[in-house]
């Protein structure tokens, strides 16, 4: 007998088995239970209950640590430096996203402008690791570094809004040469 014909034989059996054990056995005949009736309960007038006298000791503060101060001012500051930032761009790109996108997009591509964002990481890296005390010395650098983004900034917006001219097509010096070609444009 292969296998095939001994697992459909066994399949069968239990199907018929279970078909005789349906109609077979007598099924139990169902049970009338009755619900039991909710009770209603009487309304019991609340007892008033007795506190405990609070006791007279202060409140214990959260004492923090010089260490949490410290760092709380300064992220103070750092959220008031972002702030301030924030108005200066917003002032010299005067509200025009489009013109900011390109200028920042032009000044990442210049050696100055990779060098400003070197030294900003570095400056992060420095400031996540310092002392309060040297907070204080990272801070005049940030400020530094600020004004030298601002101002690379406000020349790019300044070539973003003055693009430079053409270059002017030379006249030939001779009337029989043949006149110069103007460069291809390349639109993006």
């Amino acid at each position: 007998m292969s296998k095939t014909t001994l697992v459909l034989i066994l399949a069968l059996g239990l199907g018929g088995g279970f078909l005789i054990a349906k109609y077979a056995l007598p099924t139990p005949a169902p049970v009338v239970v009755e619900a039991p009736k909710p009770t209603v309960a009487e309304k019991v007038a609340p007892v008033a209950k007795a506190r405990a006298p609070r006791s007279v000791e202060a409140p214990v503060a959260a004492e923090k640590s010089e260490e949490d101060i410290a760092k709380e001012e300064f992220k103070a500051r750092a959220k008031a430096f972002g702030e301030e930032t924030k108005k200066m761009v917003e002032e010299i790109s005067g509200g025009d996203q489009a013109k900011l996108q390109r200028a920042m997009f032009a000044g990442m591509m210049k050696p100055e402008g990779q060098a400003i964002m070197a030294e900003a990481r570095e400056l992060g890296e420095a400031m996540r690791n310092a002392t309060p005390a040297e907070r204080e010395a990272l801070g005049q650098k940030a400020i530094a570094l600020r004004d030298r983004a601002m101002n690379a900034l406000r020349t790019e917006m300044a070539a973003v809004n003055n693009p430079a001219p053409a270059a002017p097509i030379a006249q030939p010096a001779e009337a029989g040469a043949p006149a110069a070609q103007p460069a291809p444009v390349i639109i993006m």
